[in-house]
């Protein structure tokens, strides 16, 4: 396991990309310690600033966790730390993280379609019963729920996980819209049918069934999420 020395010109993105490289070939794995910020200058004839700025990049983009009085260890891929920083997106950014929703969910419900398993199918029919039960409450939990039961239908344990982080980031700039559809039955009642069908497709492994019905569930919530958002700007402007 050896280091290169490495030239002056970006020399922090430089120790950057040597971490990466042994982390990619299996030098370093998921909760390896790194060497010291003192070895890493000796063994890549560098500075302590440039390491520490490789560092403090690297827990950026969730490689690398820092432990206060112990050091830098290896981490395992988490998507939750790339929309951490989005904890009440605006307008704007729902949008953005809502077509990222599309174009996954799209994907999503295709695999689940091929790999359910009966165990995912009770976990969706749990979810819409209490949605049925609850005549949709105003925190969307159960809604979530359907989803999510979806999403680990998949197997795809990262397809989940980074559902569930653009789920979570939406959280809570989605109050309104949630707020709208457990005000208004006829709402609670196509949105239950939209997912019905949904799970009907998975039922009958039609992947393509499952597709169609999914894209015209989120642009039909897409829709009432812009109505919610408009219904909360007139809010604002009138007190």
């Amino acid at each position: 396991m050896e280091f290169k020395r490495i030239s002056s010109q970006k020399i922090s993105e430089k120790v950057e990309e040597q971490i990466v490289r042994l982390i990619k070939e299996g030098s370093y794995k998921q909760g390896d310690k790194l060497p010291s910020v003192r070895e890493l200058c000796e063994s890549l004839d560098v500075g302590r600033s440039a390491v520490r700025d490789a560092l403090t990049t690297l827990k950026g983009r969730g490689l690398v966790e820092i432990r206060q009085g112990e050091g830098a260890f290896v981490t395992g891929f988490n998507p939750k730390r790339y929309f951490k920083h989005m904890l009440m997106p605006n307008q704007k950014e729902i949008e953005s993280l809502f077509q990222v929703r599309e174009i996954l969910e799209a994907s999503i419900v295709k695999l689940a379609a091929v790999n359910r398993s009966e165990n995912d199918l009770m976990a969706m029919r749990k979810a819409l019963n209490h949605m049925s039960v609850c005549k949709y409450d105003e925190s969307g939990q159960h809604d979530c729920q359907f989803h999510m039961a979806v999403a680990n239908a998949t197997g795809n344990p990262i397809l989940h996980q980074l559902l569930e982080s653009i789920s979570s980031s939406m959280e809570k700039s989605m109050a309104d819209f949630h707020r709208l559809i457990a005000s208004e039955p006829e709402l609670i009642h196509d949105i239950h049918h939209q997912h019905e069908s949904i799970m009907e497709m998975i039922i009958c492994e039609d992947a393509s069934g499952a597709y169609e019905a999914m894209m015209l569930h989120l642009s039909y919530v897409k829709k009432q999420m812009r109505k919610g958002f408009s219904i909360r700007s007139e809010y604002i402007q009138t007190h």
